[in-house]
């Protein structure tokens, strides 16, 4: 604790605090964080984190860009190790989602909940959000394209497949999963084979290109 406020002085107490409110809403279940709850937790004065971050709503909104923006490169990341065919580079996509919101539950339901702060205010969720559903909505007009899918509206499509990732990362990071007998260590590899049966089963409706 000795070392912390030295470090801070030097630029990172921004990123502390951040780092800080994920943790307290680790340790408590809760998501409304006290600015002043994270500056005790830090060990330094009340007053110091309000120069970063004005009030809750918006130490919350710094939580979303980061997880977010993290999504984002992982994401394009795993896309350019991902095989060139269309479905299982939707398959990849899925799998970074999913894997990203079971190994991060925190920051998945901070960034989920929309009423912790104003998308539309921030600068940089919107880009990376927008970065992402682009992503998506290009492998399935590939994989349409390739007759690998069945014609449908692009949008709509697109969003039916995120959705999809959503669900099934929201039943695991809710607790859902043991009343579908599914043992925690078999959770991840259960979400990703009920994702894959599902596109698999789209592309078997698809005519053949």
């Amino acid at each position: 604790m000795s070392n912390r406020p030295s470090t801070y002085h030097h630029g990172k107490l921004r990123q502390a605090l951040v780092d800080m409110a994920v943790t307290v809403a680790e340790e408590t279940g809760k998501d409304i964080i006290s600015v002043r709850e994270v500056a005790r937790r830090l060990g330094v004065s009340s007053g110091a984190p309000f120069r970063h971050f004005p009030n809750r709503e918006s130490l919350m909104m710094a939580v979303a860009e980061e997880a977010t923006v993290r999504l984002r490169l992982r994401v394009e990341r795993d896309l350019l190790d991902a095989p060139a065919d269309p479905i299982a580079r939707l398959k990849t996509l899925g799998k970074t989602f999913i894997q990203w919101a079971l190994h991060n539950p925190t920051q998945f339901k901070l960034v989920s909940s929309r009423r912790l702060f104003d998308f539309n205010q921030s600068d940089s969720l919107p880009v990376h959000f927008d970065t992402v559903r682009h992503i998506t909505m290009a492998l399935v007009e590939q994989a349409q394209q390739a007759g690998a899918l069945p014609k449908g509206p692009l949008p709509q499509f697109a969003l039916a497949l995120r959705a999809l990732a959503y669900g099934l990362a929201r039943m695991q990071v809710d607790g859902q999963l043991p009343q579908w007998r599914v043992a925690p260590a078999e959770a991840e590899t259960t979400l990703l084979t009920a994702l894959n049966l599902i596109v698999d089963g789209l592309s078997a409706q698809a005519p053949s290109a």
